[in-house]
């Protein structure tokens, strides 16, 4: 269980069972933007999935990632790195809270890249594309048939068809 506050300029994300708060600095703003825009490329894979440990230690700090990496476990830090992450982004605490109240892990973590995306603009519903982002979420989205079936025979399930009726060969004529 973890749990974020403000102090200062700096989020501190306390752990249970670790005694020293883990304190991450915040990102000038055109570090954030960037950071954000890799996580989206990386998240469509326009980038490669291993570009997403030097990003999340980007928005730790390498101080606070070699803490991480040495005192916690695999499950513990990414309760550490990833709502920094979102904190890092557009989203600030709105990040830290959806990450939190989601349940922290991946569904925590779900529900602040809904946050996220919901922020930039980018649902699916949207008309007006918009890059990397609008990529993103309809790789996400199952493209739906639009096509209707225009006979009784292509309407019925596959397993109910029969192949159409092959024409007979006509008499040869004397």
């Amino acid at each position: 269980m973890i749990t974020a506050s403000l102090n200062g300029r700096n989020l501190h994300l306390h752990l249970g069972g670790i005694e020293e708060d883990f304190i991450i600095e915040p990102l000038g703003g055109r570090d954030g933007k960037a950071l954000t825009d890799e996580f989206l490329r990386i998240s469509i894979g326009a980038l490669p999935a291993e570009g997403m440990e030097p990003l999340l230690q980007r928005a730790v700090g390498a101080e606070v990632y070699e803490r991480v990496q040495t005192e916690l476990s695999l499950n513990e830090s990414q309760d550490i790195l990833l709502p920094a992450f979102y904190w890092q982004t557009v989203l600030g605490m709105h990040g830290v809270n959806a990450y939190i109240s989601g349940g922290e892990g991946l569904t925590g973590a779900k529900k602040a890249l809904e946050l996220l995306a919901l922020t930039l603009g980018i649902l699916p519903t949207q008309t007006a594309p918009s890059g990397v982002l609008e990529t993103l979420i309809q790789s996400q989205v199952p493209t739906l048939p639009t096509a209707r079936p225009t006979t009784t025979r292509d309407r019925l399930p596959a397993n109910k068809r029969q192949a159409p009726k092959k024409p007979k060969p006509a008499k040869p004529q004397a």
